[in-house]
């Protein structure tokens, strides 16, 4: 499958990214993407949450497009038979035995049974990224992932970002890239509820958070931003007009993705 190249500049740091400046604030030089980064790799549409928090369901997992050997407790997609499984593989103490787990991210739903099979049976696609904020569609069907056409959505990358610290775990590690989209003027924020942005704040930090809903009435400037990680905390910040005791949003980037091994 074709992708259009990455020609994106990889920012050393959030405030970087989040200032569409090339150096920003940050002591370090950016770098620029291996336009070629992907050009051995597909997608594949999510469709059960398997993944956990890493990947939510309905995301699109881009994996490597030859299958090989993968190390215990990686992503992956997995081919056996006409069956195909989007599943966390893990290794027996038996070798030449793997198994499928799934990580259900609500305790309050069933987990699929881990699945068994012989290695040399199965064709193992390591997943390298995920993609988040995307229009594809499929229909509803037994597989547990589908292959899909992902050039489109990939051609909406401006910049990337490289992760400096723990907030964004399990999305999104220390060290890999963030792919982000258009900037998103702060009067369209209660378009994107529920979206990955990228936000600068006056105190001149920036933080990786999810839209919340706003407050109600009078403070309606004000807007719960949520947290994506485990580590991370959610914020109530200002967007507009200031608010005394709140710090204030000064620009934000839609966050498309996240590539593993950018």
């Amino acid at each position: 499958m074709s992708h259009p190249a990455l020609n994106v500049l990889v920012c050393p740091d959030l405030a970087a990214f989040t200032q569409h400046a090339p150096s920003g604030e940050s002591q370090e030089y950016p770098e620029r993407l291996d336009p070629h980064l992907l050009d051995s790799a597909v997608a594949y549409y999510l469709r059960r949450p398997n993944f956990g928090f890493a990947a939510p369901v309905g995301s699109l997992a881009i994996v490597e497009a030859v299958p090989g050997p993968a190390a215990d407790r990686l992503l992956v997609i997995a081919r056996h038979g006409s069956a195909t499984y989007a599943r966390r593989l893990v290794r027996d103490a038996n070798e030449g035995v793997i198994g499928l787990t799934a990580e259900i991210p609500d305790p309050r739903t069933r987990t699929p049974k881990t699945i068994i099979l012989l290695e040399a049976e199965v064709a193992i696609h390591r997943v390298v990224g995920v993609i988040f904020d995307h229009s594809v569609k499929v229909a509803q069907g037994k597989e547990e992932a589908v292959l899909v056409d992902v050039s489109d959505v990939l051609k909406r990358t401006e910049i990337a970002f490289r992760v400096v610290d723990d907030s964004a775990v399990p999305l999104a590690l220390a060290n890999q890239v963030v792919l982000g989209g258009k900037r998103i003027e702060l009067n369209e924020l209660s378009q994107h509820k529920d979206a990955l942005v990228a936000l600068t704040l006056d105190d001149g930090s920036s933080i990786f958070k999810r839209v919340g809903a706003a407050l109600p009435s009078e403070l309606a400037h004000l807007r719960q931003f949520e947290s994506i990680g485990g580590l991370g905390s959610s914020q109530v910040l200002s967007v507009g007009k200031p608010h005394k005791g709140f710090r204030s949003v000064t620009s934000a980037c839609a966050i498309i993705g996240v590539l593993y091994n950018g």
